[in-house]
């Protein structure tokens, strides 16, 4: 399948975007803001990437952006960017918590091994793809917004069946976050 190259005004747009989840995440840390009106821009931001990367792959790339954000915050204090600013986590407590079933996430979700082994495994795939992408733009963004995809989908199912952000305790990014913070 063959895609049109970027328009402009897209790439202006995702820039843009990314310039706005940078502050964000520089500037509000406050629980207050957490809880206000942000995370309805965190359902769009959400919905926006999912939907939107189907039509032009190139959406994807956004989340590397969202990707380095969450690794440079992190210099500030372990899962800074989980637990402020990430939009996957904001748009969970927002859409799911009246209606998640608030059991406890089993242990060996949130054990080191199995985070890391997830972690590592979803590493092996990305790159295994990007290497098939052959430096296309709009196939390396295709392989970032799938790996997001896949993310959405085990967020919603564990956020129904435990608690709204139940996703946050094993996400892969959180973990990377996690294990670079722990060679400081």
């Amino acid at each position: 399948m063959e895609f049109a190259p970027v328009p402009e005004i897209i790439l202006d747009v995702l820039s843009y975007i990314a310039i706005l989840i940078y502050y964000e995440s520089m500037l509000f840390f406050d629980y207050k803001f957490y809880r206000g009106p942000w995370r309805y821009v965190s359902i769009l931001l959400v919905l926006g990437l999912a939907i939107g990367g189907f039509f032009l792959p190139e959406i994807g790339l956004l989340v590397i952006v969202l990707m380095l954000i969450a690794i440079a915050t992190n210099a500030r204090s372990s899962r800074s960017f989980c637990s402020g600013v990430c939009p996957n986590g904001r748009a969970l407590s927002a859409s799911l918590g009246k209606i998640s079933a608030g059991k406890k996430l089993p242990r060996l979700l949130s054990s080191k091994e199995f985070r890391r082994a997830l972690c590592g495994l979803l590493m092996f795939a990305v790159v295994s793809f990007l290497i098939q992408s052959n430096g296309s733009l709009a196939q390396i963004g295709r392989v970032f917004w799938s790996v997001y995809i896949a993310a959405i989908g085990i967020s919603v199912v564990t956020g129904l069946l435990f608690k709204p952000r139940a996703w946050c305790a094993f996400c892969p990014m959180g973990t990377l976050q996690d294990t670079l913070k722990s060679f400081k």
